[in-house]
């Protein structure tokens, strides 16, 4: 069955991203407070002088003397560019402020901000903000905002958000959001979001989210989302999401989703869902491919070397199947592969190539009328069989079947054109099993067929009802079937014994 955990897994996603929200709101709304953009009159670190008013030129040189390194400032004004040992309190700077031990408070600088340990607060940069320690607050920058430790809050920068441990809270840039360590929280970026940790949150990444590890939350990619480990929670792209591990949750991607070891929950695809093992619900406009396969598989190709389940496509196939398969062919190493030959009604011989499993089968077939050789008709049909046992208490025989079988029919012309008639036909078909390679059946059917008025007339022998409307004409009747099916075949248990279909 497909698991509780991946819808949970979704709900807790959107949680996220309302609890992340309002956490970095709440970081933002105390971050800017007077602790982070202080105008207090005491130093933050006491091995540095106070000065309320810090006027410098060009890096020391300035009219507080030359000891400016040794200082920090309330107010500090750089006319070119400054060096000092720290600021509390506001800074501006021409082309650069510098501190060698801390920031905390505003900077506003035409090129870049650069503290030698933390830097906490707002800072603006026209090129860079860079921090060797870590970088808190509100950093916004042209090109980067590079941080040598942690990097927390809003920061927004023209290329590149970088930090040599985890970044969280809300980050744009025009490139990358780059962390050697966790990337959570909101981050947007035109390119990549890339850690060498854990990404959880929001991620929204115009081409890339790569993660070393897990990938978690909401996560959507112009191309993909790569992680070497999990990806869990709801995660999008218009490529591919690829993962070293597990991909649990909603999974989307116009192209593929690949799993080294288990996809499970609810997979989208366009092109390929691909994986060792996949649980739950996995849809796919070009193939499913699998070692193991426990849930509900939708593709036009189904592939698997252990099908636990449902396939539904146009090709199903499979060593082994435990489950059941809707399709036009389905191959199974220990399913069904028989040829049947049939006589119906109409004077119609009917050649069948059956494939699926022995309890519920998929039929291709083509009709030929030896009496009028005009035309001949193809088909599909889908069929499901029980012990008779089943149905009839007093049956003891476990070699009779029963089968219901619905059926859909083309006619076409010698010359392979189509005519206008359609047929739809229900079969309860009894069967005899003489042998592993061979059986017979027979049964009534009960038939459907449609076109334009007086068409069909060469069709049939009667129709005891036909009804004419507008320029069709649609004619219902009773028929009848014999045939034989050969090569292998079993014997089935009774339904109470085993489910035709399982769902782990």
């Amino acid at each position: 069955m497909i698991k509780k955990h991946a819808v949970i897994l979704g709900l807790l996603a959107i949680s996220t991203i309302f609890v992340t929200s309002s956490q970095l709101l709440a970081q933002q709304a105390s971050g800017f407070s007077g602790d982070m953009i202080a105008l207090n009159d005491q130093p933050s670190d006491s091995t540095l002088e106070y000065q309320k008013w810090r006027v410098t030129l060009i890096n020391s040189l300035g009219f507080n003397g030359g000891q400016t390194r040794s200082t920090t400032a309330k107010y500090s004004i750089n006319i070119i560019g400054g060096i000092h040992g720290g600021l509390d309190g506001r800074e501006f700077g021409l082309l650069y402020n510098i501190e060698e031990y801390y920031v905390r408070g505003f900077q506003l600088a035409g090129g870049a901000n650069v503290s030698g340990g933390d830097m906490m607060g707002m800072n603006v940069a026209g090129l860079t903000n860079i921090s060797q320690g870590s970088m808190a607050g509100l950093q916004v920058s042209g090109i980067t905002n590079i941080s040598n430790n942690s990097m927390s809050g809003l920061q927004l920068a023209g290329l590149v958000n970088a930090s040599m441990q985890e970044i969280s809270g809300f980050h744009m840039a025009g490139l990358a959001n780059v962390s050697n360590d966790d990337l959570s929280g909101l981050q947007l970026s035109a390119g990549l979001n890339i850690s060498n940790e854990d990404i959880e949150g929001l991620n929204l990444a115009g081409l890339i989210n790569i993660a070393n590890d897990d990938i978690e939350g909401l996560t959507l990619a112009g191309i993909s989302n790569i992680s070497a480990e999990d990806q869990s929670g709801l995660i999008f792209s218009s490529f591919g999401n690829i993962s070293g591990s597990s991909l649990e949750g909603l999974v989307m991607t116009g192209g593929v989703n690949l799993s080294k070891d288990v996809q499970s929950g609810l997979m989208f695809s366009g092109l390929a869902n691909l994986s060792t093992e996949i649980e739950g619900l996995s849809i796919s406009g070009g193939f499913t491919a699998s070692q193991e396969l426990n849930g509900l598989a939708i593709s036009p190709l189904n592939v698997s070397k252990q099908a636990n389940g449902l396939q539904v496509g146009l090709i199903n196939y499979a060593q082994e199947i435990n489950g059941a398969s809707f399709g036009l062919i389905s191959w199974y190493g220990n399913g069904r592969k028989n040829v049947d030959l049939r006589y119906s009604d109409g004077g119609f011989i009917d050649m069948g190539f059956t494939t699926g499993t022995h309890r519920l089968y998929n039929q291709l077939s083509v009709g030929y009328n030896p009496l009028t050789a005009d035309y001949f008709k193809v088909g599909v049909a889908a069929g499901f069989v029980i012990d008779a046992r089943d149905r009839f208490k007093r049956v003891e025989a476990n070699d009779l079947t029963i089968t219901h079988e619905i059926a859909y029919y083309e006619y076409l012309t010698e010359e392979f054109d189509e005519r206008n008639e359609k047929q739809l036909s229900y079969r309860f078909l009894m069967s005899k099993l003489l042998n592993e390679q061979m059986s017979i059946y027979f049964g009534p059917s009960l038939n459907l067929m449609y076109g334009i008025e007086d068409s069909s007339g060469d069709l049939l022998w009667y129709s005891p009802l036909s009804l004419n409307v507008r320029e069709s004409q649609f004619d219902m009747w009773v028929g009848f079937n014999v045939g034989i099916r050969l090569f292998k075949q079993e014997k089935l248990p009774l339904l109470g014994d085993q489910p035709f279909v399982t769902f782990d």
